[in-house]
């Protein structure tokens, strides 16, 4: 990890090198595909043991194999996780809790982003804002007590420089866009806005917990999400030029790994390709991520939890 990566267009800053984590238990959403493939893999190199999270049992046994395989540890295992169904995420918690008990880092990389037409999670909300946001956040305030144990921790949500693309925020009368024509990509850009507010107010609650939480983007990242967009064909024509200016996903890792282990870091920041940036002018709205945190609760039935 000792390396500036990326390529001329997009610098990346990583780790100085690679920590020693022995001991130590992280978990990693959307492990199966992509950057957070990526992401496990070079934390499996850390001697931690990892945790991949994966909606495809079959598909995460195999990753589970070439982590394996590649960095000669065995502490690789695979959580039975689907972001889309709620019921699954508590499913999920309580495995890791039944089994493990520490958490040491939350990796909440698994995004979805759809194409064209609305779809639905299990429980009934837009797909993008539910696997994107509320199932993430619930993942979080599950294993919230293991990580508060095993303090010094962090959690980290995965967001993206598109926050900044979010048009008008959050609705919160449509956050599931069910009125008017549904656009994906806004859909897309409210939920990783989304992602960077409910950081920060959870890092604002945890203050003091020895539980840091911070949001990164990990810069444009040539990944099967991405490769999808080909489908469109205003997209198609552009992409083999659009493709040079992306990183690769080991880089984009790479960057997410100095956020997630740097303890020099400061908690409730926002991150770019490994380095501190600035946020649009609606994520840093704390009046916003209250409201935020507060309908999340109800969404996700944490606030009858804790009635």
């Amino acid at each position: 990890m000792s390396r500036q990566a990326g390529n001329r267009l997009q610098r990346v800053e990583a780790l100085a090198e690679v920590p020693d984590l022995s001991g130590q238990v992280a978990l990693v959403t959307g492990a199966t595909d992509g950057v957070g493939q990526a992401v496990a893999h070079q934390l499996a190199e850390t001697g931690a043991v990892i945790l991949i999270a994966a909606r495809d049992q079959a598909k995460g046994t195999r990753v589970r194999d070439e982590i394996r395989n590649a960095t000669c540890r065995e502490t690789v295992e695979v959580v039975d996780l689907d972001l889309a169904n709620l019921t699954s995420v508590r499913e999920a918690a309580a495995a890791v809790q039944e089994r493990w008990d520490r958490l040491d880092l939350l990796v909440c990389v698994a995004g979805s982003m759809g194409h064209g037409t609305r779809t639905e999670t299990a429980d009934g909300f837009e797909m993008t804002f539910g696997v994107n946001h509320l199932g993430h956040a619930l993942l979080a305030r599950l294993l919230e007590d293991r990580l508060r144990a095993s303090a010094p921790s962090r959690i980290l949500f995965v967001a993206s420089e598109a926050h900044r693309r979010a048009r008008g925020g959050l609705d919160f009368d449509d956050l599931m866009m069910a009125e008017g024509k549904f656009r994906p990509t806004l859909a897309y850009n409210r939920s990783k806005l989304a992602n960077i507010l409910y950081a920060r107010e959870y890092a604002r609650r945890l203050a003091g917990s020895g539980v840091d939480v911070v949001a990164a983007h990990p810069g444009a990242v040539d990944t099967p999400m991405v490769r999808a967009l080909v489908d469109y064909p205003v997209v198609r024509n552009l992409y083999p030029l659009f493709r040079r200016g992306l990183i690769s996903p080991d880089d984009a890792a790479a960057g997410l790994l100095r956020v997630a282990l740097d303890p020099s870091l400061a908690t409730s920041r926002y991150y770019e390709r490994g380095l501190p940036a600035e946020l649009g002018p609606t994520a840093s709205d704390d009046v916003t991520g209250r409201r935020l945190w507060s309908v999340t609760e109800e969404l996700t039935g944490l606030s009858a939890r804790h009635q």
